[in-house]
């Protein structure tokens, strides 16, 4: 399938410098046939031969603008197929002709013209310029990179030559060098729009929120419509969480284009700092129906609704989240909480795993998971699938701990005291707690609901609510 490219904005560049360059030749051609009559020299015909022609390559290039107006990048390469002789002969109108297959995706086709332009005149930077571009696409890099030095040999500060080095870098996330790539094209064309939005984007990563701002309002000077300009200066007001200011900004791009995703992510997450839930919750919806199928305004929503306490909407989400996106490792946590919740032991189990072996499967990072996956598999009623997981959890660990005196208590049962005494005498808080849940748990599991109360009601006096046990033991208490 043909995709179209950047290259549309290129060719709708060369497109207008095209029709002003028309205009220009067609006056001179006046003049010279005025000369010439005034002279009362035979060359009379030649002269209007040369109008005729300028007319010709002018009517043409009228047509395709009206059809690039109206209709789409095919309905202006199909023109070319009936150009008259004078203007499929033109340079410049075969180098618009090779801009406009770049942007229908044709690469091959643009580069082909690109190459006999190249050779017509080595020396031309568009010709060069969209020779790189043909190449690039084509999967030539080598050839790509040649070109793009030419251009550079010619003049340093070419500012189309300069973004795509600068696009280069930024897919390597080397802010830094295609900032100074983007301020070399400036050097030459202070207000090129595209190197404008490439040095206020690369600053803002950088931290340089000065340099950013002055770079947006410059370029929305130059067009007040440019949507993403409005976006990124709601990022600056927002790194002051002047949430109000962010807000309008972001609201300025939408109504310019509401058809961008992001533009809504942020619009909503500024919302939220504000405490305006049910707009945040809108502005995520809006992006979810942009984008069905992509998973992190659900993870947004998610968050959301656990916050708000809509535990089953929360659990929705974060469904719809690892279903999306598998790897998103940050949701099966969360996941699995809610599911265990919800009383859905099989799917928080499945949910921890996925948990855990993004932690590597270490033990000694976190017990939490392998302890809820033990703990998961009793409640399903499998306690031999529990023994084994909290086998292997203690494989080569330090019997003398704390953690192996838990792990032990799932794995025989025995001994509760002697593990709540070796859990109590844990130093850090955060620790202890967590170990003091998981003992009554296991008495919750047992039947023992005076003994679960007892443990989840420590865990609230530790007053660390910085591991999610504590959101469990909190649950646990509420029944």
């Amino acid at each position: 399938m043909k995709r179209h490219i950047h290259a549309a904005e290129y060719a709708g560049a060369l497109l207008c410098a095209l029709c002003g360059w028309l205009s220009v030749g067609q006056a001179a051609a006046a003049v010279q046939a005025q000369v010439i009559i005034a002279d009362g020299t035979d060359a009379v015909s030649a002269a209007g031969a040369e109008d005729e022609a300028v007319s010709a390559s002018a009517s043409f290039v009228q047509s395709l603008s009206r059809t690039l107006e109206s209709g789409t990048v095919e309905d202006a390469l199909a023109l070319f197929e009936r150009a008259p002789e004078e203007a499929a002969a033109d340079f410049d109108i075969q180098l618009l002709h090779a801009s406009l297959l770049l942007s229908a995706g044709d690469a091959e086709a643009a580069r082909g013209i690109a190459d006999t332009l190249i050779a017509q005149e080595p020396e031309n930077t568009d010709a060069l310029m969209l020779g790189a571009l043909a190449a690039k696409y084509s999967g030539d890099s080598r050839t790509k990179s040649a070109l793009l030095k030419r251009v550079l040999e010619i003049n340093p500060s070419d500012p189309d030559a300069n973004a795509e080095l600068a696009n280069e870098q930024m897919l390597r996330r080397n802010y830094k060098l295609a900032r100074t790539y983007y301020q070399r094209g400036l050097a030459g064309s202070p207000e090129d729009e595209t190197a404008l939005f490439g040095l206020g984007q690369t600053s803002y990563y950088l931290g340089d929120l000065k340099t950013a701002e002055r770079a947006f309002n410059k370029l929305l000077s130059l067009d007040a419509e440019h949507a993403f300009a409005w976006a990124y200066l709601g990022k600056l007001e927002r790194e002051s969480e002047n949430y109000l200011k962010a807000a309008d900004c972001v609201q300025k791009a939408i109504d310019i284009d509401p058809s961008v995703y992001d533009f809504w992510m942020d619009y909503g997450s500024y919302q939220r700092g504000m405490g305006l839930f049910d707009e945040a919750e809108a502005a995520w919806k809006e992006a979810v129906s942009l984008d069905p199928d992509y998973f992190l305004a659900h993870a947004y929503l998610a968050g959301l609704y656990d916050e708000q306490g809509m535990f089953d909407e929360a659990l929705a989400e974060y469904e719809a989240v690892v279903r999306l996106n598998p790897e998103y490792y940050f949701a099966y946590e969360s996941l699995g909480m809610l599911s265990w919740r919800a009383g859905r032991y099989a799917q928080a189990r499945g949910a921890f795993e996925k948990a855990f072996a993004a932690a590597g499967g270490d033990v000694s990072r976190t017990v939490s998971y392998p302890l809820m996956i033990a703990a998961s598999y009793l409640a399903e009623g499998s306690a031999r699938a529990c023994r084994d997981t909290v086998s292997r959890a203690m494989r080569n660990m330090d019997t003398s701990t704390p953690v192996y005196a838990v792990l032990r208590l799932y794995y025989d049962g025995l001994n509760i005291t002697t593990a709540a005494q070796k859990v109590r005498n844990e130093p850090d808080r955060n620790q202890r707690g967590r170990l003091l849940y998981y003992i009554g748990l296991y008495c919750a599991l047992n039947g023992d609901e005076v003994g679960a109360m007892q443990y989840y009601t420590e865990v609230m006096n530790t007053n660390s609510p910085m591991f999610f046990e504590y959101r469990l033991a909190e649950w646990g208490l509420e029944g």
